[in-house]
């Protein structure tokens, strides 16, 4: 059975937070700006915001589709609610789903993480990590104090007193735990050289 797809990290998109909007007075009804992204001081993406009403805002922006520049133009709702120690903070009504967030996140169209299939990248390290754990636990459990890339589960020796057929048991266990472990371990790895390489591209252009 494959590996299912790992989601995309929030941190790999860009975020339009409406809290921020509200603090830079964006959300003015009749106001229009223009936001702006930046990373180490250079700006690398901007976006139109006119605030139509209290309720409403509109986007514009282009979008590249298989090679192609492509307009987008569209509102995207907001609601308020009250805060318990007075005044109202501002949400976005997704485009897409209708759910009330705090945050878009930039595809052809701005849309909350759910819609996006995206987690948190925490959830990602913890998710990678469980494999690793699950087999350091299992690999204790037979008294075994190597992990699974300098000690490969067949040869693990049988812990004096555990009937032979609970060990092969345990030791049948460990080698799938340790096969997620070590998917998981290639996928981390194929990452970091994905973002060694992006680095490196944006260095040579600078």
């Amino acid at each position: 059975m494959s590996r299912d797809k790992e989601k995309d990290a929030t941190e790999d998109y860009r975020a339009l937070d409406v809290r921020a909007l509200h603090r830079a007075g964006v959300l003015t009804p009749g106001r229009s700006c223009r936001w702006e992204w930046k990373r180490r001081g250079a700006v690398v993406a901007t976006i139109g915001i006119e605030a139509e009403s209290r309720d409403r805002v509109r986007l514009r922006y282009q979008v590249t589709v298989r090679g192609e520049r492509e307009a987008k133009d569209y509102p995207v709702p907001i609601t308020w609610t009250p805060c318990h120690l007075g005044g109202e903070r501002p949400w976005f009504l997704c485009p897409c789903c209708g759910r009330r967030v705090a945050k878009l996140y930039a595809h052809r169209m701005f849309a909350c993480r759910q819609c996006l299939r995206l987690n948190y990248r925490s959830q990602q390290a913890s998710k990678r990590d469980a494999p690793c754990d699950r087999s350091w636990t299992l690999r204790r459990a037979l008294g075994c104090d190597e992990g699974f890339l300098s000690l490969p589960a067949e040869f693990i020796r049988k812990p004096k007193g555990m009937h032979w057929r609970t060990f092969e048991r345990k030791i049948e266990q460990l080698k799938r735990v340790d096969a997620r472990a070590l998917d998981e371990a290639r996928a981390m790895l194929a990452s970091i050289e994905r973002d060694v390489k992006v680095a490196g591209e944006a260095l040579s252009r600078c």
